[in-house]
């Protein structure tokens, strides 16, 4: 019985969102982690693929992302963001880091720690 609680509470953290902020999460589908908007019962819709830095104010969200093996910056305009938004509405990048470092100062956007 000890050994069957512990494993159900080992699976109940590793199934949890490493981040979160509002309707934002952190998931993993087929092994891709994924930073999604969360509508629900378990739901998400996909906004950047294999995230590995993020921070985020009231405005925007920072990600340092690395899809496929290549990393590149992107950030979030969460006042234009909704489930029923195209992403490219409010999804930008890829950039590299010296374009995104002068976006960063530009729109106040959050900053990446630790990249």
């Amino acid at each position: 019985m000890k050994h069957v609680s512990l494993l159900v509470v080992v699976l109940l953290v590793g199934c949890s969102p490493s981040w979160s902020e509002g309707p934002y999460e952190i998931y993993w589908i087929d092994g891709v982690k994924s930073l999604g908007f969360n509508i629900g019962d378990g739901a998400y819709i996909g906004r950047i693929d294999e995230p590995r830095v993020i921070n985020a104010n009231e405005k925007f969200i920072s990600v340092c992302a690395c899809p496929e093996g290549s990393c590149a910056y992107y950030y979030i305009d969460r006042i234009k963001d909704h489930k029923f938004a195209e992403p490219t509405e409010f999804v930008f990048g890829p950039y590299t880091h010296e374009a995104f470092s002068g976006l960063q100062q530009k729109l106040s956007l959050p900053e990446l720690s630790a990249e």
